[in-house]
């Protein structure tokens, strides 16, 4: 695979990358020592990197990491005002802040195995060029698989692939015709639609990353199980959603001999036989560390990674292996500086903002106890979406609602439940806010508006998804 299907390393890569790689290193290495051993000079060097990251690094920073270290020190101020045990509840911060980095970062590492994966790029274009009746749903799915491994890089890789696809037939720079333009429409829309909702169940979703770090009692695996079925009903509505919204337009084409013939390819069966070992691999290590260590899944996941990932390479690259796995680290990982900074921010202010809310007042004032589950769950959803409007991101709110929601006496469902309402709202968010992670990755790799992308091309689907939860919720409460 070449670096061109995937997604570009960010624009502000620091000027000394070989030092940011070696604090990254130990910020990681440091983080996953804390988790094996509870080493706590561990955890306080890596909480000591994470505030000293975007000093080492300023140069590299932009105007939303400027904005999110002032809310920092705002938020710092509001609890010395407010008479809060700041050193605390800064700590508790840092430390939320030390592990989502750490997360983001051994994740992007499964990315950069992929970045020279020809299986990869092979399976990728044989989802795009599946026949219509097939496409959608092979699109959602290859993208939710995708994402699962890569993350972030499912939408890179698949854009420029699906983009190629479509205009493959028209002549260079000729402007797409009508059937061009829905088809790429409908495919990039599905791609978008699988990544968002890998988010409610995959454990190498940062979402799923946090939840147990903030409510105690969250079921591991009953959160998986019913996060993965809520993934296959929201595949059912999505595909139908498409379905019906372009059945006129199907039509219209069928009337008029318009319809473009079906085309395919085989199924490149070594190259999913390939990416099925990795995945098979990613999950046995991380259960055997899950068990062995007794750590959470999502723990185990973390320090599987780096060992894929360093198998992967040399399997790909043999000889070359030693010199690609150096790149990685001095060269790849330091394009991932802002995003560390920025997940470590979202860790610190939605933990602080939280610490300033009075849980108690707050379930007293609405009642909580005596409201119904589903509908707290809902709330829940719709909350992260609504604020997702506004710039807020997905991952903050989550930090930000299930610390709240850890301190709310007379909760009416269990804190399983709830962690999973609050990864569908993240999920909402991606398909239905310009702003989220996932809509601004897409417009970066299309060229599309995220407003474009989201509130246009998918805001009536994000509205039915979310009419659709109240009664999944409501199922689901009453089992």
């Amino acid at each position: 695979m070449t670096t061109s299907h995937a997604e570009p390393m960010p624009a502000a890569v620091p000027a000394n990358m070989r030092l940011i790689g070696w604090v990254l290193v130990v910020l990681v290495a440091g983080e996953l020592l804390f988790l094996y051993s509870g080493l706590g000079a561990a955890a306080l060097i890596a909480q000591g990197l994470v505030v000293a990251l975007p000093l080492i690094g300023w140069r590299a920073i932009r105007l939303r990491e400027i904005y999110l270290l002032a809310v920092c020190l705002m938020l710092i101020a509001a609890s010395f005002h407010l008479g809060k045990p700041v050193l605390e509840h800064a700590l508790e911060g840092l430390s939320r802040s030390a592990y989502l980095a750490s997360f983001v970062l051994l994740m992007a590492l499964l990315r950069e195995g992929a970045l020279t994966s020809r299986s990869v790029v092979e399976v990728g274009t044989f989802m795009t060029v599946q026949p219509a009746s097939r496409r959608f749903v092979a699109l959602f799915s290859g993208s939710h698989f995708f994402a699962v491994l890569i993350n972030l890089g499912a939408l890179s890789l698949l854009a420029p692939i699906i983009q190629r696809g479509v205009r493959s037939a028209l002549p260079d720079g000729a402007p797409l015709d009508d059937i061009a333009q829905v088809r790429e429409r409908r495919q990039l829309s599905a791609a978008l639609r699988g990544f968002s909702w890998f988010l409610v169940w995959a454990p190498t979703a940062v979402t799923q990353a946090v939840m147990p770090t903030l409510m105690s009692g969250i079921d591991t695996v009953r959160l998986i199980v019913t996060g993965l079925g809520l993934a296959l009903v929201m595949l059912g509505v999505s595909w139908l959603e498409d379905a019906v919204r372009w059945r006129g337009f199907r039509k219209t084409l069928v009337a008029q001999g318009r319809l473009p013939l079906a085309s395919s390819i085989k199924i490149p069966l070594r190259a999913a036989r390939n990416l099925g070992l990795v995945c098979l691999a990613l999950c046995a290590l991380s259960v055997t560390l899950t068990i062995v260590f007794k750590v959470s899944i999502v723990t185990g996941v973390m320090l599987t990674s780096p060992v894929i990932v360093a198998i992967w390479v040399y399997v790909q690259l043999r000889a070359a292996a030693t010199d690609r796995l150096r790149e990685i680290t001095f060269t790849a990982m330091p394009g991932y500086f802002r995003e560390a900074v920025f997940i470590g921010c979202a860790g610190f202010i939605g933990t602080m903002a939280a610490k300033l809310i009075l849980a108690g007042d707050v379930a007293a004032a609405v009642g909580l106890a005596d409201q119904p589950g589903w509908l707290v769950l809902w709330v829940l959803t719709v909350l992260v979406w609504v604020f997702g409007q506004v710039g807020l991101s997905p991952i903050t709110m989550a930090v930000f609602l299930g610390s709240v929601v850890a301190e709310l006496p007379g909760l009416p469902v269990d804190t399983t439940l709830a962690a999973l309402a609050i990864a569908a709202g993240t999920a909402v968010c991606t398909t239905g806010a310009p702003f989220a992670s996932g809509a601004l990755m897409l417009a970066r790799a299309t060229g599309y508006s995220s407003f474009t992308l989201t509130w246009r091309w998918n805001g009536a689907y994000t509205l039915l998804s979310m009419a659709v939860l109240g009664p999944v919720y409501a199922v689901l409460t009453a089992i």
